[in-house]
This record gives structure tokens, sequence and C-alpha cells, in this order.
């Protein structure tokens, strides 16, 4: 007999909520029931024919056997802690937390109930990139020598009020990606730069980051909000690996095509189907680990404090 499809609740009904429908809309063994939390709650569950509850309820709810945590970062913490005790399986967006207690409480919340509690490092889930990751460490390039991680673009007034900053919103990406394929480093160098409002009304937000790791690895990240790359190799999300026996590539730009008027990245939207696929059929059904762990997420947030303390400090 064919299980039970696992029914999906959504706390926060923001702009990246509309990725995670699309993605269980795709999803074998898998319903999307209810939906809480944000202004748009109301219109997004009528729209999805969602059953609407309050932000309160729904980690609780009868209605659920897996929340998806996408609120604001201040709140991860708040709702995959009450869905954990309800006995939920556990999605929680990017970044967790850059709390490591917080992490922590996640960590033993999941090992005391044996749940699922998987942070939404999407990107890994990628086929580019989960051969990366398996091709990097076994030394299906040699010896890696040199690695460049950027996400460049300019983020619009109307848009960069919503976010806090690249470092805090994005550079995760690049942190859990760049442990999954060489692990921790030894030594990390930071910097921070913006630009004067009457050059870019946004102040062009932008971090780079140097890491050294045992054996000689280097690896670059970089994290702009200055300036949109409209040249024929743009670097808009790309990661090239040059390693002592080959070199490795990927680019969000590889897989484009034009939809209602515009072009779109398809990667983008895969990355959150594939990795909705391994957190219910790999992960809740199968008894399998995430690629990217919440022990990844706290290790994650242990690198991050240490980067920010380089940025500001000097150190």
């Amino acid at each position: 007999m064919e299980a039970k499809p696992v029914r999906i609740g959504i706390v926060g009904c923001g702009r990246v909520a509309e990725n995670h429908v699309e993605a269980v809309k795709k999803c074998p063994h898998t319903v999307l029931t209810a939906a809480a939390g944000g202004r748009r709650a109301e219109e997004f569950s009528r729209r999805h024919g969602l059953t609407l509850l309050s932000p309160e309820t729904i980690c609780g709810s009868e209605l659920v056997d897996a929340v998806l945590v996408l609120t604001p970062l201040k709140t991860h913490h708040e709702y995959t802690r009450a869905a954990l005790r309800a006995g939920k399986h556990v999605l929680v967006e990017k970044p967790v937390s850059y709390d490591e207690g917080e992490i922590e409480d996640m960590i033993t919340l999941a090992g005391e109930r044996s749940l699922v509690c998987m942070p939404g490092h999407s990107y890994i889930y990628l086929p580019e990139l989960t051969r990366m990751a398996k091709t990097i460490p076994s030394g299906g390039i040699g010896k890696p020598a040199y690695a460049y991680f950027s996400e460049t673009y300019y983020m619009p007034p109307d848009l960069i009020g919503k976010y806090e900053g690249p470092e805090i919103d994005v550079l995760c990406h690049q942190l859990y990606l760049s442990l999954a394929f060489f692990g921790k480093p030894e030594k990390a160098a930071a910097f921070r730069s913006s630009f004067p409002k009457e050059i870019l009304p946004t102040g062009g937000p932008q971090v780079a980051v140097m890491m050294a790791y045992p054996g000689g690895t280097l690896t670059h990240l970089l994290v702009s909000w200055a300036a949109e790359d409209t040249t024929s190799d743009p670097w808009t999300f790309k990661i090239k690996i040059l390693g002592t026996e080959g070199g490795i590539h990927f680019s969000r730009l590889d897989y484009m095509r034009w939809v209602n008027g515009n072009w779109e990245q398809r990667y983008y939207q895969e990355m959150f189907d594939c990795q909705m696929d391994y957190f219910v059929n790999r992960c809740i059904l199968g008894g399998e680990n995430p690629l990217s762990t919440i022990e990844d997420a706290q290790t994650v947030c242990r690198l991050h404090g240490r980067i920010m303390r380089a940025m500001t400090e000097g150190t």
C-alpha cells in the first residue's frame, strides 16, 4: 500500500514561498495543506487553495506533517522550535540562524524526537553542484588549488530595504558550499565596502572573503549588490574551482529560458524542486540525512561570526 502523502505547511508567505509552492506541486508523495504568516497570507492561501492558519497554530496543526519555515531570520528559531516540539519535520530557510545556541537547540530537539530538521541550503541539491561536492573531495580534479565563488548584481532601491545586507542574506550560500567542497578553513580575511549615495543611491554594499585551508587551497568569495555584470562571461552566480589535475565550473546563467516576456534563470527554481524532493522523499520517507545538515548550518554560523569579526575589526 502506498504511503500517505507528506502534508506540508508554510509559515511565511513572502516572495520565496512561491518557489516552494511550485516545488511542492512537482514533488511526489507531497501535498501542500496550510499556510500562515505575512501580509500576503490570506491572499496567498486563497490563491493556492490552502487552509489559512495563524503562525501560532500552524506548527502544531493536525493538518501538517512538516513545516517550511520561510519567515525573516529573527523568527526562524521560534517557529522551528515550535514545529519540532509538536513532532513536525522542518525545512528552515537560510540563513538558519546566526546564533549558535539557537541552532544547538534545533539539533537537540530534532535528535530527541528523531525528526528531520533541514537547512534551506538549496544550491547543494542542484545536480551540477552535488557533483562538485562529490568530485572535489574525492580528488576528481586533483588537489584543489584555488576556488572562486561570486554572486553579483545591482540590488535596486525598491528591494534593498527588504534585506539586511549581502553578508547577512547571501554570503551563507557561498559558506555552506565551500564547507561541502573543502571542509573548514584555517584562516579567513574579509572586507566590506559601499559607495556614496551620489554614486549609488543604495550604497551598493559588497563583501569579499579570502579563506585558506590545510594543504594550500585558497578560496575567494565575492557578494556584491553594486553592479550588474553584462559582459560575455557574467559573474551573476559563478563557481570556478581549479585543481592540480583539472577544473570544474558552474554558472547559474548556463540554463536560461524566455518566460512571459523575460529571461528566466531556470536553475533558480530547479534548486527548490530538487531540495523539496530530497527533504520529503530522501529524508522524511527514506531516512537519509540532508546533503547539508543542521550541524553544517551550525558550522556556517560559527564561520560567519569569525568573518564578521575579521570584517569589522580587521583581524
